[in-house]
């Protein structure tokens, strides 16, 4: 198998996004956000192009991005203005902070491969490191350009998928890295943040990432033997590209007819519905509890009103000594009959264990039985309003 870190983040994130780009190939334009980071970038390599002799000024710099901008990416001029002096606040900083003549820069946009052992069969993984920096310690940094407005904690970069994957390409270019036991650092520069955030990654930490592949692998290959994709929603399904043929999302695309019409009526039906349960739920639950505080007061277990009478009543739940039971049933052959998987307290153990536990176990996992449920999220603009 064949797959990109992006795949394979995908994949993690959601695996029916994973199909649609994948697998279907369905094509999408890209995302201003996307498009955005991708002129940062161009504009980057060409201030670290090292074929240049005298590198560009900030004058010079600012003048291409000026060039390559696109305003009708953005439908509302506010939005494009601060964008724009987004970029040039980024490209200012990144300037006044990282000469050309600094840094001894080995390759920008370096593609690379890596294989991952599995059995019989390797695994080649993909991608593209932004540069990689000879240090003057000899060692390498490789250093990958984010544009994202949120900066995550040094513990998120010290546990980063795609950094561990960036060193096994590295390592996969120059083994002489490993053979010599040469650290490799690795950074995420958030240029929003102007803030660079850097780690390394052990012997055994890499062996762990390689086993977590072959896990993401095997999920992937189940996936498609069964043609089984699920949407995962989450944050990021505001800007997936996919949202048209995603059956969480693509109600919204669907043409005007009268059945649509009558479906979002029944819909607002149902908000009004519940609406009006919760509320009663949530008295409910209030009238219980005074008719505890009477019950305790009076130390009496039934009300009597007009309408009939309304009881409490104890309701006890037992645990057996589970080494007194098997020792009774072990002898009588009758142990096993009683033993079950608690799959609450499985999911814990499960997160506890190593990534090559955590692929047996996965490959024992099978659907037992398959439930639809109906739940119901109101508009965060619906919310705000009546609060």
């Amino acid at each position: 198998m064949r797959l990109s870190y992006t795949a394979l983040d995908t994949y993690q994130h959601c695996p029916l996004r994973f199909k649609f780009g994948q697998i279907d190939r369905i094509k999408t334009t890209k995302t201003k956000e996307a498009l955005f980071g991708s002129l940062i970038h161009e504009i980057l390599k060409n201030f670290h192009n090292p074929s240049q002799l005298v590198p560009p000024t900030e004058d010079e710099i600012l003048h291409l991005f000026s060039q390559k901008w696109d305003p009708t990416l953005y439908e509302d001029p506010q939005e494009e203005t601060i964008a724009f002096a987004q970029g040039v606040k980024i490209l200012k900083n990144y300037y006044a902070k990282n000469s050309p003549s600094e840094f001894n820069i080995v390759d920008l946009e370096t593609r690379f491969e890596t294989a991952i052992e599995d059995k019989d069969e390797a695994h080649i993984i993909t991608g593209i490191i932004d540069r990689i920096d000879r240090l003057p310690d000899g060692t390498f940094e490789v250093i990958d350009y984010k544009t994202t407005k949120k900066m995550p904690s040094q513990k998120s970069i010290d546990n980063n998928l795609q950094l561990a994957i960036y060193h096994l390409g590295i390592t996969t270019r120059w083994p002489s890295i490993v053979e010599q036991k040469k650290p490799v650092k690795l950074s995420l520069y958030f240029l929003r943040h102007d803030e660079k955030l850097s780690t390394e990654r052990t012997p055994e930490f890499i062996e762990d990432t390689k086993k977590k592949i072959l896990l993401t692998t095997d999920q992937i290959k189940n996936s498609i033997e069964k043609n089984e994709f699920e949407a995962n929603p989450g944050p990021l399904c505001d800007w997936c590209q996919y949202q048209p043929h995603c059956p969480l999302f693509k109600h919204k695309f669907l043409e005007k007819t009268p059945a649509e019409d009558e479906i979002k009526q029944l819909a607002e039906e149902y908000f009004s519905l519940k609406e009006q349960t919760d509320k009663s739920a949530k008295r409910l639950a209030e009238i219980k509890d005074l008719f505890n505080l009477y019950y305790n007061e009076q130390a009496v277990d039934r009300i009597f009103s007009s309408s009939g009478y309304i009881t409490r009543s104890a309701k006890k739940t037992y645990v057996y000594d589970g080494k007194i039971v098997k020792e009774i049933l072990l002898p009588l052959g009758k142990w096993k009959e009683v033993l079950t998987v608690d799959k609450a307290k499985l999911k814990g153990v499960i997160a506890s264990l190593s990534p090559d536990k955590k692929r047996l176990i996965e490959q024992a996992k099978k659907v037992s039985k398959e439930i639809k449920s109906i739940t119901a999220t109101k508009n965060k603009a619906s919310i705000e309003q009546e609060t």
